[in-house]
């Protein structure tokens, strides 16, 4: 696939007038939290702190409630409900910052068969023994055949390296994940999960309206894990205008939704779809549709570990 499917965002300045216009930019800009990711067991509670008065919610109270503390917001206090992720959002002045918690059963990362909690499941990454688990949540199936579904690395060899993805995948299988690392100096590196299959098509345009008809229902798994730094940007629906990105700082266009501890371990994301409703609705769905797609800018040496990426319908 080529990688023009990408175009950057031109940036719009705002002229900002008036008392009130200037005191919310100063807001907006002064607004930061602390952490920004988060792992906790079951049971376990944390402290999200602001730099000023927000207001919080969760993305999933089932995961991980949030309560504000008695400082008129300026921190919130984090429970972890059951095993699973949520995006924990402070907002303030107009702009959000997110959280991202991951909760784990007592023990951590587990072995073996893994259940995945969701209603129904489209995988784009997942290995066979949790793909055979979960057989009976399969809606459409986006795996990588290599006949029909292919990953695309984009100039392969002058933007990412290729390793072998060793040792336990998110689900603590031993069946590999994807391992990339980025030798683009000069230049950007980027990847599309690219399908042709006639079943994934037709499964990918009934997750479009299922999206579209019910988007508060549908989320993306995304599992990730390095021990360096380093930016990415993602895309689905092979379209600029899903973007979004893990780390520091976006790529090109779009928001942050948090970032990770490098240190090794995974880390789980689950990113709400409803967001990006409008856009899905004009996807065109077709053979050659890049499904997801991942940016890593230019940073050399930056590792993008993926595993357990997934569309899912939440029970």
């Amino acid at each position: 696939m080529k990688a023009n499917k990408f175009f950057a965002a031109a940036l719009a300045a705002l002229a900002m007038v008036g008392f009130f216009a200037c005191k919310n930019k100063e807001n907006v800009e002064a607004l930061t939290i602390d952490p920004t990711s988060m792992n906790l067991k079951v049971g376990e509670e944390a402290t999200i702190t602001a730099t000023v008065a927000a207001t919080w919610v969760t993305s999933n109270e089932a995961v991980a409630t949030v309560v504000p503390g008695n400082d008129g917001g300026k921190t919130a206090k984090v429970t972890a409900v059951a095993e699973g992720n949520a995006i924990i959002s402070a907002t303030a002045g107009g702009t959000t910052k997110t959280c991202v918690v991951a909760v784990k059963k007592d023990g951590g990362q587990g072995g073996g068969e893994a259940t995945i909690e969701a209603k129904r499941i489209w995988p784009v990454v997942l290995d066979g023994v949790t793909a055979e688990a979960n057989a009976s949540l399969i809606a459409g199936d986006f795996r990588v055949d290599d006949t029909e579904n292919f990953l695309y690395i984009w100039a392969s060899g002058e933007t990412y390296a290729a390793g072998e993805g060793t040792g336990k995948n998110y689900f603590g299988n031993n069946e590999g994940y994807v391992a990339l690392t980025v030798v683009a100096p000069d230049n950007w590196s980027g990847l599309g999960f690219c399908i042709n299959n006639a079943d994934a098509i037709t499964a990918m345009a009934g997750l479009k309206a299922d999206i579209v008809a019910n988007p508060d229902n549908y989320y993306l798994h995304i599992g990730l894990k390095a021990t360096t730094p380093g930016n990415h940007q993602f895309y689905i629906f092979g379209t600029a205008e899903t973007s979004f990105a893990v780390g520091t700082a976006t790529i090109e266009a779009g928001q942050v939704i948090g970032d990770f501890t490098r240190d090794g371990a995974w880390h789980g994301f689950d990113v709400p779809l409803a967001q990006f409703a409008g856009a899905i609705a004009n996807a065109d769905v077709k053979a050659g549709i890049n499904i997801f797609c991942a940016l890593s800018g230019n940073a050399v040496g930056s590792q993008l570990n993926m595993d357990a990426i997934y569309f899912y319908e939440k029970k």
